[in-house]
Protein backbone atom coordinates (compact mmCIF):
# COMPACT_ATOMS: atom_id res chain seq x y z
CA UNK A 1 0.00 0.00 0.00
CA UNK A 2 1.31 3.05 -1.32
CA UNK A 3 1.78 6.09 1.32
CA UNK A 4 0.70 9.21 -0.36
CA UNK A 5 0.15 12.76 0.88
CA UNK A 6 -2.26 15.41 0.33
CA UNK A 7 -1.65 17.77 -2.38
CA UNK A 8 -2.40 21.00 -0.21
CA UNK A 9 0.06 19.71 2.75
CA UNK A 10 3.00 19.23 -0.29
CA UNK A 11 1.75 22.77 -1.45
CA UNK A 12 2.30 24.31 1.62
CA UNK A 13 5.63 23.18 2.49
CA UNK A 14 6.78 23.94 -0.82
CA UNK A 15 5.43 27.73 0.07
CA UNK A 16 6.84 27.82 3.04
CA UNK A 17 10.91 26.78 1.44
CA UNK A 18 10.59 29.37 -0.67
CA UNK A 19 9.54 31.67 1.60
CA UNK A 20 12.66 30.94 4.01
CA UNK A 21 15.00 31.17 0.77
CA UNK A 22 13.55 34.37 -0.11
CA UNK A 23 14.10 35.59 3.53
CA UNK A 24 18.01 34.38 3.14
CA UNK A 25 18.52 36.04 -0.53
CA UNK A 26 17.10 39.48 0.82
CA UNK A 27 19.57 39.03 4.00
CA UNK A 28 22.77 38.56 1.84
CA UNK A 29 21.58 41.07 -0.40
CA UNK A 30 21.51 43.70 2.62
CA UNK A 31 24.84 42.05 3.87
CA UNK A 32 26.23 43.07 0.50
CA UNK A 33 24.60 46.21 -0.97
CA UNK A 34 24.80 48.24 2.34
CA UNK A 35 28.34 48.38 3.11
CA UNK A 36 28.98 49.10 -0.18
CA UNK A 37 26.89 51.96 -0.42
CA UNK A 38 27.66 53.57 2.78
CA UNK A 39 31.37 53.70 1.55
CA UNK A 40 30.20 54.72 -1.91
CA UNK A 41 28.14 57.33 0.04
CA UNK A 42 31.81 58.29 2.26
CA UNK A 43 34.61 58.24 -0.55
CA UNK A 44 32.36 59.78 -3.40
CA UNK A 45 31.22 63.56 -4.32
CA UNK A 46 27.92 64.23 -4.85
CA UNK A 47 28.88 64.08 -8.83
CA UNK A 48 30.13 60.65 -8.23
CA UNK A 49 33.32 61.87 -8.54
CA UNK A 50 36.13 60.71 -5.72
CA UNK A 51 37.77 63.12 -3.23
CA UNK A 52 41.00 64.00 -4.22
CA UNK A 53 44.23 64.63 -1.89
CA UNK A 54 47.00 67.25 -2.61
CA UNK A 55 50.03 66.46 -0.29
CA UNK A 56 49.68 69.69 1.38
CA UNK A 57 46.02 69.07 2.17
CA UNK A 58 47.52 65.68 3.83
CA UNK A 59 50.09 67.21 5.68
CA UNK A 60 47.06 69.86 7.19
CA UNK A 61 44.86 66.30 7.98
CA UNK A 62 47.61 64.89 9.50
CA UNK A 63 48.43 67.77 11.92
CA UNK A 64 44.98 67.75 13.07
CA UNK A 65 43.94 64.28 13.95
CA UNK A 66 47.11 62.45 14.72
CA UNK A 67 46.99 61.31 18.04
CA UNK A 68 50.74 60.95 18.69
CA UNK A 69 50.64 64.97 17.98
CA UNK A 70 47.71 65.06 20.22
CA UNK A 71 49.52 63.08 22.66
CA UNK A 72 52.51 65.16 22.54
CA UNK A 73 50.98 68.33 22.40
CA UNK A 74 49.30 67.24 25.74
CA UNK A 75 52.63 66.78 27.38
CA UNK A 76 53.57 70.67 26.34
CA UNK A 77 50.56 71.66 28.14
CA UNK A 78 51.60 69.12 31.16
CA UNK A 79 54.96 70.77 31.36
CA UNK A 80 53.47 74.30 31.38
CA UNK A 81 51.37 73.56 34.11
CA UNK A 82 54.46 72.50 35.95
CA UNK A 83 55.92 76.05 35.48
CA UNK A 84 52.85 77.02 37.38
CA UNK A 85 53.40 74.98 40.23
CA UNK A 86 56.79 75.69 40.09
CA UNK A 87 56.14 79.21 40.34
CA UNK A 88 53.81 78.98 43.26
CA UNK A 89 56.50 77.91 45.23
CA UNK A 90 58.15 81.29 44.95
CA UNK A 91 55.28 83.09 46.58
CA UNK A 92 53.91 83.01 49.89
CA UNK A 93 51.13 80.95 51.07
CA UNK A 94 48.31 83.11 52.68
CA UNK A 95 45.99 80.70 54.83
CA UNK A 96 42.89 81.55 57.65
CA UNK A 97 42.10 79.67 60.43
CA UNK A 98 39.53 79.37 63.40
CA UNK A 99 37.92 77.40 65.92
CA UNK A 100 35.08 77.08 68.15
CA UNK A 101 34.95 75.31 71.90
CA UNK A 102 31.93 74.70 73.96
CA UNK A 103 32.56 73.99 77.47
CA UNK A 104 30.02 71.00 79.20
CA UNK A 105 30.32 73.78 82.42
CA UNK A 106 31.89 77.07 83.26
CA UNK A 107 32.74 78.48 86.50
CA UNK A 108 34.76 81.27 87.52
CA UNK A 109 37.81 80.21 85.84
CA UNK A 110 36.58 78.64 82.98
CA UNK A 111 34.07 80.64 80.27
CA UNK A 112 31.52 78.53 78.68
CA UNK A 113 33.00 78.79 74.93
CA UNK A 114 35.72 80.11 73.49
CA UNK A 115 36.80 81.08 69.79
CA UNK A 116 39.75 82.12 67.86
CA UNK A 117 40.46 83.33 64.15
CA UNK A 118 43.39 84.54 62.37
CA UNK A 119 45.22 84.82 59.01
CA UNK A 120 49.01 83.41 58.43
CA UNK A 121 51.55 84.12 55.60
CA UNK A 122 53.97 81.01 55.38
CA UNK A 123 57.24 80.57 53.19
CA UNK A 124 59.88 77.93 52.76
CA UNK A 125 62.80 78.49 50.82
CA UNK A 126 66.24 76.89 50.86
CA UNK A 127 69.46 79.15 51.37
CA UNK A 128 71.05 78.27 48.09
CA UNK A 129 67.32 79.38 46.16
CA UNK A 130 66.75 75.54 45.25
CA UNK A 131 63.46 77.00 44.45
CA UNK A 132 64.61 79.34 41.80
CA UNK A 133 66.70 75.94 39.99
CA UNK A 134 63.78 74.18 40.08
CA UNK A 135 61.62 76.71 38.46
CA UNK A 136 64.16 77.23 35.56
CA UNK A 137 64.29 73.87 35.39
CA UNK A 138 60.60 73.37 34.84
CA UNK A 139 60.77 76.33 32.15
CA UNK A 140 63.40 74.27 30.44
CA UNK A 141 61.30 71.15 30.62
CA UNK A 142 58.30 73.16 28.63
CA UNK A 143 60.70 73.44 25.94
CA UNK A 144 61.57 70.35 25.89
CA UNK A 145 58.63 68.91 25.40
CA UNK A 146 58.23 71.40 22.46
CA UNK A 147 61.10 70.23 20.95
CA UNK A 148 59.62 66.16 21.16
CA UNK A 149 56.48 67.82 19.82
CA UNK A 150 57.94 69.04 16.78
CA UNK A 151 60.17 65.39 16.34
CA UNK A 152 56.76 63.80 16.72
CA UNK A 153 54.80 66.17 14.01
CA UNK A 154 58.20 65.95 11.93
CA UNK A 155 58.24 62.08 11.72
CA UNK A 156 54.57 61.67 11.52
CA UNK A 157 54.69 64.28 8.43
CA UNK A 158 57.39 62.75 6.80
CA UNK A 159 55.69 58.95 7.25
CA UNK A 160 52.35 61.12 5.08
CA UNK A 161 54.81 62.00 2.54
CA UNK A 162 56.24 58.37 2.02
CA UNK A 163 52.34 56.54 2.10
CA UNK A 164 51.55 59.50 -0.30
CA UNK A 165 54.17 58.92 -2.53
CA UNK A 166 54.28 54.95 -2.49
CA UNK A 167 50.69 55.85 -4.02
CA UNK A 168 51.77 57.91 -7.05
CA UNK A 169 54.42 55.21 -7.73
CA UNK A 170 52.18 51.94 -7.00
CA UNK A 171 49.48 54.08 -9.69
CA UNK A 172 53.03 55.03 -12.26
CA UNK A 173 53.39 51.18 -11.76
CA UNK A 174 49.84 50.20 -12.42
CA UNK A 175 49.77 52.89 -15.50
CA UNK A 176 53.27 51.02 -16.96
CA UNK A 177 51.99 47.54 -16.19
CA UNK A 178 47.95 48.91 -18.60
CA UNK A 179 49.75 50.09 -21.40
CA UNK A 180 51.53 47.13 -21.45
CA UNK A 181 48.72 44.89 -21.34
CA UNK A 182 47.55 47.06 -24.11
CA UNK A 183 50.37 46.25 -26.64
CA UNK A 184 50.31 42.93 -26.37
CA UNK A 185 46.30 42.86 -27.13
CA UNK A 186 47.39 44.73 -29.95
CA UNK A 187 50.41 42.54 -30.72
CA UNK A 188 47.82 39.47 -30.44
CA UNK A 189 45.55 40.81 -32.91
CA UNK A 190 48.32 41.72 -35.19
CA UNK A 191 49.15 38.19 -35.13
CA UNK A 192 45.82 36.65 -35.43
CA UNK A 193 46.12 38.81 -38.69
CA UNK A 194 48.69 37.15 -39.67
CA UNK A 195 47.68 33.59 -39.13
CA UNK A 196 44.51 34.07 -41.15
CA UNK A 197 46.68 35.23 -43.74
CA UNK A 198 48.66 31.93 -43.01
CA UNK A 199 52.33 34.48 -42.51
CA UNK A 200 52.61 33.30 -38.88
CA UNK A 201 52.61 30.29 -37.01
CA UNK A 202 50.43 29.21 -33.93
CA UNK A 203 53.86 28.93 -31.50
CA UNK A 204 53.39 33.10 -32.47
CA UNK A 205 50.17 32.97 -30.74
CA UNK A 206 50.80 30.81 -28.01
CA UNK A 207 53.72 32.65 -27.34
CA UNK A 208 51.93 36.32 -27.26
CA UNK A 209 49.32 34.93 -25.06
CA UNK A 210 51.42 33.50 -22.67
CA UNK A 211 52.70 37.42 -22.28
CA UNK A 212 49.86 38.34 -22.03
CA UNK A 213 48.26 36.32 -19.22
CA UNK A 214 51.65 36.93 -17.22
CA UNK A 215 51.36 40.71 -17.85
CA UNK A 216 47.20 40.68 -16.75
CA UNK A 217 48.39 38.59 -13.60
CA UNK A 218 51.08 41.41 -12.79
CA UNK A 219 48.78 43.91 -13.75
CA UNK A 220 45.95 42.23 -10.90
CA UNK A 221 49.11 42.42 -7.89
CA UNK A 222 49.83 45.87 -8.91
CA UNK A 223 45.67 46.89 -9.00
CA UNK A 224 45.73 45.13 -5.42
CA UNK A 225 48.94 47.05 -4.35
CA UNK A 226 47.85 50.20 -5.11
CA UNK A 227 44.64 49.62 -3.28
CA UNK A 228 46.16 48.80 0.18
CA UNK A 229 48.53 51.75 -0.56
CA UNK A 230 45.45 54.50 -0.43
CA UNK A 231 43.84 52.26 2.13
CA UNK A 232 47.38 52.51 4.30
CA UNK A 233 46.71 56.29 4.09
CA UNK A 234 43.13 56.57 4.77
CA UNK A 235 43.85 54.86 7.92
CA UNK A 236 46.38 56.87 9.30
CA UNK A 237 44.52 59.86 8.37
CA UNK A 238 40.82 58.96 9.19
CA UNK A 239 39.53 59.48 5.60
CA UNK A 240 36.33 58.25 4.30
CA UNK A 241 37.06 55.60 1.90
CA UNK A 242 40.26 55.07 -0.12
CA UNK A 243 41.27 58.03 -1.08
CA UNK A 244 42.79 59.22 -4.41
CA UNK A 245 45.65 61.92 -4.56
CA UNK A 246 46.64 64.26 -6.89
CA UNK A 247 49.54 63.29 -9.11
CA UNK A 248 52.17 65.85 -8.80
CA UNK A 249 54.76 66.87 -11.73
CA UNK A 250 58.15 64.24 -10.77
CA UNK A 251 59.91 65.64 -13.54
CA UNK A 252 62.36 68.02 -11.39
CA UNK A 253 65.19 66.65 -10.69
CA UNK A 254 66.96 69.67 -9.19
CA UNK A 255 69.97 69.00 -6.31
CA UNK A 256 70.74 70.84 -3.12
CA UNK A 257 73.20 73.51 -3.82
CA UNK A 258 75.18 73.28 -0.35
CA UNK A 259 77.81 70.03 0.22
CA UNK A 260 77.10 67.18 1.97
CA UNK A 261 79.21 68.75 5.01
CA UNK A 262 77.49 72.05 4.94
CA UNK A 263 73.95 69.56 5.23
CA UNK A 264 75.31 67.66 8.11
CA UNK A 265 75.99 71.18 10.16
CA UNK A 266 72.63 72.29 9.47
CA UNK A 267 71.13 69.32 10.74
CA UNK A 268 72.93 69.63 13.90
CA UNK A 269 71.72 72.59 14.47
CA UNK A 270 68.32 72.25 13.39
CA UNK A 271 67.28 68.81 14.29
CA UNK A 272 64.46 68.89 16.86
CA UNK A 273 65.65 65.31 18.75
CA UNK A 274 68.96 67.02 19.65
CA UNK A 275 67.84 70.09 21.18
CA UNK A 276 65.90 68.38 23.05
CA UNK A 277 68.99 66.20 24.29
CA UNK A 278 70.68 69.05 24.93
CA UNK A 279 67.81 70.29 26.78
CA UNK A 280 67.92 67.40 28.80
CA UNK A 281 71.54 67.79 29.28
CA UNK A 282 70.88 71.79 30.99
CA UNK A 283 67.87 69.39 33.20
CA UNK A 284 70.42 67.10 34.10
CA UNK A 285 72.77 69.19 35.45
CA UNK A 286 70.34 71.34 37.29
CA UNK A 287 69.13 68.08 39.24
CA UNK A 288 72.49 68.09 40.46
CA UNK A 289 72.45 71.38 41.74
CA UNK A 290 68.80 70.29 43.19
CA UNK A 291 70.12 67.90 45.16
CA UNK A 292 73.50 69.44 45.81
CA UNK A 293 70.61 71.75 47.79
CA UNK A 294 70.33 69.30 50.57
CA UNK A 295 73.37 70.48 51.87
CA UNK A 296 71.78 73.78 52.56
CA UNK A 297 69.98 74.90 55.19
CA UNK A 298 66.11 75.27 54.91
CA UNK A 299 64.56 79.04 56.32
CA UNK A 300 61.00 78.83 57.23
CA UNK A 301 59.07 82.06 57.59
CA UNK A 302 55.87 82.79 59.35
CA UNK A 303 53.61 85.98 59.78
CA UNK A 304 50.18 86.56 61.07
CA UNK A 305 47.35 87.77 63.32
CA UNK A 306 45.64 86.38 65.60
CA UNK A 307 42.30 87.15 67.47
CA UNK A 308 41.33 84.81 70.75
CA UNK A 309 37.88 85.44 72.63
CA UNK A 310 35.44 83.21 75.31
CA UNK A 311 31.98 83.81 76.54
CA UNK A 312 31.66 85.74 78.92
CA UNK A 313 33.74 88.29 76.91
CA UNK A 314 35.18 89.31 80.27
CA UNK A 315 37.30 85.99 80.74
CA UNK A 316 40.63 87.07 77.94
CA UNK A 317 40.10 88.64 75.19
CA UNK A 318 43.79 88.46 72.72
CA UNK A 319 44.54 90.20 69.88
CA UNK A 320 48.01 89.76 68.34
CA UNK A 321 50.14 90.05 65.46
CA UNK A 322 53.03 87.83 65.45
CA UNK A 323 56.11 86.77 62.94
CA UNK A 324 58.31 83.91 63.51
CA UNK A 325 61.24 81.98 61.59
CA UNK A 326 62.70 78.90 62.29
CA UNK A 327 66.18 77.16 60.07
CA UNK A 328 66.09 73.24 59.46
CA UNK A 329 69.54 71.31 58.00
CA UNK A 330 70.20 67.94 58.00
CA UNK A 331 73.39 67.05 59.41
CA UNK A 332 74.02 63.36 58.31
CA UNK A 333 72.16 60.93 56.51
CA UNK A 334 74.31 58.14 56.32
CA UNK A 335 75.65 58.83 52.61
CA UNK A 336 72.10 59.65 50.85
CA UNK A 337 73.10 62.75 49.78
CA UNK A 338 76.10 62.06 47.89
CA UNK A 339 74.56 58.52 46.43
CA UNK A 340 72.02 60.57 44.93
CA UNK A 341 74.37 63.01 43.60
CA UNK A 342 76.33 60.09 42.15
CA UNK A 343 73.69 58.68 40.53
CA UNK A 344 72.72 62.21 38.90
CA UNK A 345 76.06 62.75 37.69
CA UNK A 346 76.15 59.64 35.67
CA UNK A 347 72.61 60.43 34.40
CA UNK A 348 74.33 63.58 33.25
CA UNK A 349 76.95 61.46 31.20
CA UNK A 350 74.57 59.41 29.58
CA UNK A 351 72.83 62.14 28.29
CA UNK A 352 76.07 63.40 27.01
CA UNK A 353 76.75 59.63 25.20
CA UNK A 354 73.22 59.92 24.09
CA UNK A 355 73.70 63.11 22.34
CA UNK A 356 76.75 62.22 20.72
CA UNK A 357 75.71 58.80 19.53
CA UNK A 358 72.27 60.39 18.12
CA UNK A 359 74.81 63.58 16.30
CA UNK A 360 76.67 60.47 14.54
CA UNK A 361 73.57 58.78 13.56
CA UNK A 362 72.16 62.23 12.28
CA UNK A 363 74.79 62.71 9.91
CA UNK A 364 74.57 59.42 9.05
CA UNK A 365 71.05 59.79 8.01
CA UNK A 366 71.78 62.68 6.20
CA UNK A 367 74.91 61.26 4.29
CA UNK A 368 72.27 58.29 3.22
CA UNK A 369 69.51 60.59 1.62
CA UNK A 370 72.17 63.04 -0.13
CA UNK A 371 73.31 59.98 -1.37
CA UNK A 372 69.89 58.23 -2.67
CA UNK A 373 69.04 61.94 -3.89
CA UNK A 374 72.57 61.64 -6.10
CA UNK A 375 72.39 58.28 -7.26
CA UNK A 376 68.41 58.57 -8.57
CA UNK A 377 69.57 61.75 -10.51
CA UNK A 378 72.63 60.70 -11.69
CA UNK A 379 70.68 57.54 -13.45
CA UNK A 380 67.34 59.59 -14.20
CA UNK A 381 68.92 61.39 -17.37
CA UNK A 382 70.35 57.46 -18.64
CA UNK A 383 67.03 56.26 -17.88
CA UNK A 384 65.62 59.04 -19.86
CA UNK A 385 67.88 57.90 -22.90
CA UNK A 386 66.97 54.37 -22.42
CA UNK A 387 63.22 54.78 -22.46
CA UNK A 388 63.37 56.88 -25.37
CA UNK A 389 65.91 53.94 -27.32
CA UNK A 390 63.34 51.25 -26.39
CA UNK A 391 60.16 53.25 -27.42
CA UNK A 392 61.91 53.44 -31.08
CA UNK A 393 63.10 50.20 -30.94
CA UNK A 394 59.75 48.48 -30.20
CA UNK A 395 58.17 50.68 -32.96
CA UNK A 396 60.80 49.41 -35.45
CA UNK A 397 60.52 45.86 -34.26
CA UNK A 398 56.85 46.25 -34.46
CA UNK A 399 57.17 47.22 -37.84
CA UNK A 400 59.17 44.52 -38.77
CA UNK A 401 56.87 42.10 -38.06
CA UNK A 402 54.49 43.55 -39.96
CA UNK A 403 56.48 43.42 -42.91
CA UNK A 404 58.09 40.01 -41.90
CA UNK A 405 61.58 41.01 -41.48
CA UNK A 406 61.22 40.09 -37.44
CA UNK A 407 59.61 37.09 -35.24
CA UNK A 408 58.23 36.97 -32.34
CA UNK A 409 61.21 36.61 -30.12
CA UNK A 410 62.59 40.06 -31.53
CA UNK A 411 59.42 42.09 -30.40
CA UNK A 412 58.71 40.20 -27.30
CA UNK A 413 62.43 41.27 -26.28
CA UNK A 414 61.58 44.70 -27.40
CA UNK A 415 58.34 45.07 -25.53
CA UNK A 416 59.71 43.34 -22.43
CA UNK A 417 63.15 46.38 -22.02
CA UNK A 418 60.45 48.96 -22.87
CA UNK A 419 58.22 48.21 -19.69
CA UNK A 420 61.94 47.45 -18.01
CA UNK A 421 62.74 51.14 -19.02
CA UNK A 422 59.56 52.77 -18.13
CA UNK A 423 59.06 50.98 -14.46
CA UNK A 424 62.96 51.65 -14.09
CA UNK A 425 62.75 56.00 -14.80
CA UNK A 426 59.65 55.87 -12.18
CA UNK A 427 61.48 53.68 -9.72
CA UNK A 428 63.91 56.20 -9.79
CA UNK A 429 61.57 59.68 -10.04
CA UNK A 430 59.96 58.01 -7.15
CA UNK A 431 62.99 57.67 -4.81
CA UNK A 432 64.14 61.01 -5.96
CA UNK A 433 60.84 62.61 -4.64
CA UNK A 434 61.05 60.63 -1.49
CA UNK A 435 64.99 61.15 -0.98
CA UNK A 436 64.49 65.18 -1.78
CA UNK A 437 61.94 65.08 1.18
CA UNK A 438 64.32 62.94 3.30
CA UNK A 439 67.72 65.05 3.32
CA UNK A 440 64.76 67.67 4.59
CA UNK A 441 63.38 65.73 7.66
CA UNK A 442 67.27 64.79 7.80
CA UNK A 443 68.24 68.45 8.12
CA UNK A 444 65.47 69.09 10.50
CA UNK A 445 64.15 71.61 8.30
CA UNK A 446 60.92 69.80 6.76
CA UNK A 447 58.10 70.45 9.74
CA UNK A 448 59.54 74.75 8.96
CA UNK A 449 58.84 74.19 5.39
CA UNK A 450 55.63 72.39 5.91
CA UNK A 451 54.20 75.16 8.12
CA UNK A 452 54.99 77.85 5.99
CA UNK A 453 53.22 76.22 3.14
CA UNK A 454 50.13 75.57 5.24
CA UNK A 455 50.37 79.10 6.82
CA UNK A 456 50.95 77.90 10.48
CA UNK A 457 52.65 79.82 12.08
CA UNK A 458 55.77 78.12 14.64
Amino acid sequence: MKNTKAPGVEEGRDAIRKAHWRKIAACFFLLVLIPAVLSAGASDRPDGTKQQYSLEELYRLGIERSEEIQIARNQLFIAEKDVDRAFSVLVPQLSGFGDYIQYNASDVIQPKSGHSYGVKLQQQFTVNGRELIVFQAAKDTTVQREYDMNAVMESFLYTVAQDYFDIVNKHNRLVILQDNVNRLEAHRDAVLKKMALEEAPKTDLLRTEAELSGSRSELIQSENALILARSTLSRLLELPGPCEVIVPDMEGTEMVSDSLDALIHSALAHRSEIKSLETSEKLAQAQVDITRSEYWPKLSLEAGYKFQGSDPSYYAVDETLYGAASLNMTLFDWGLRSATISQDKAAQRNVQLQLDALSKQVALEVEKAYLVMLTARSSIQSLRDKLKFSKASYEAVSLQFQLGQADILDIMDANTVLKSAEQELSEALYYFSLSRVGLKRAQGIFLSEVKNELGIAD
